[in-house]
């Protein structure tokens, strides 16, 4: 195992992150593959991705079940490392593609913990800010998710001291048993808009509430 390419793998994958979000998930609407195999392909992948993005951001509590994602890491992974190899060797392919994998891995829990647990940092506050600025407010913006290093250097970084935040999308950790915002992220948020009933979610809301977000 190399440390140098092991770290640069998971460099990789925070630029990767960046890329796949903003021009893939934010991209153009893919048609869908006739086929497993065309399923399996680099654009298959990209309209997999496409198509789940949009699903979550109409509902942000909606993430691709885990065994597409592991279906597309087990496809991807294996391409980034045969590629590598005639350059590199194979040591130096293994250790960049374990790093790839277990950055993206860290991403993924990332991700779903900014939805459905309340911070326990400093920095996992940010970065709920961050991501939720992305999805109740600036989706062209704010790409990355485990970090915003890359945002900043392409340019797509807005900062957000205090997030208006839509009521009815508010995940669970934000708000108490009534739906209104606990104390201590009063410095973070503020909820608008209507309440919502309890277990109504739909696009349709979600992105009228959003709108609402955005003014």
């Amino acid at each position: 195992m190399s440390l140098f390419w092991f770290s640069l793998g998971g460099a990789a994958w925070t630029a990767s992150e960046y890329a796949i979000h903003r021009f893939v998930g934010h991209g153009p609407r893919r048609k869908k593959p006739a086929t497993l195999a065309a399923r399996l392909s680099v654009e298959g992948l990209a309209y997999e991705f496409n198509a789940e993005h949009l699903a979550h951001h109409a509902n942000p509590s909606y993430f691709a079940p885990t065994w597409r994602k592991a279906l597309a890491a087990c496809t991807a992974i294996p391409l980034v490392t045969g590629a590598l190899v005639p350059f590199v060797g194979v040591r130096r392919a293994a250790s960049f593609a374990a790093g790839f994998a277990a950055t993206y891995a860290g991403y993924e829990i990332v991700h779903r913990r900014i939805h459905t647990h309340a911070p326990r940092s400093a920095y996992s506050a940010f970065l709920r800010r961050h991501h939720l600025l992305h999805h109740h407010k600036t989706p062209k913006l704010n790409h990355g998710v485990t970090t915003v290093f890359w945002d900043k250097i392409v340019g797509t970084y807005e900062s957000v001291t205090q997030l208006r935040m839509p009521r009815g999308a508010a995940p669970q950790w934000m708000v108490n048993e009534s739906g209104e915002l606990r104390p201590e992220y009063s410095a973070d948020y503020v909820l608008v808009g209507p309440k919502r009933e309890v277990g109504r979610t739909t696009p349709q809301v979600v992105e009228a509430e959003r709108s609402v977000g955005a003014a």
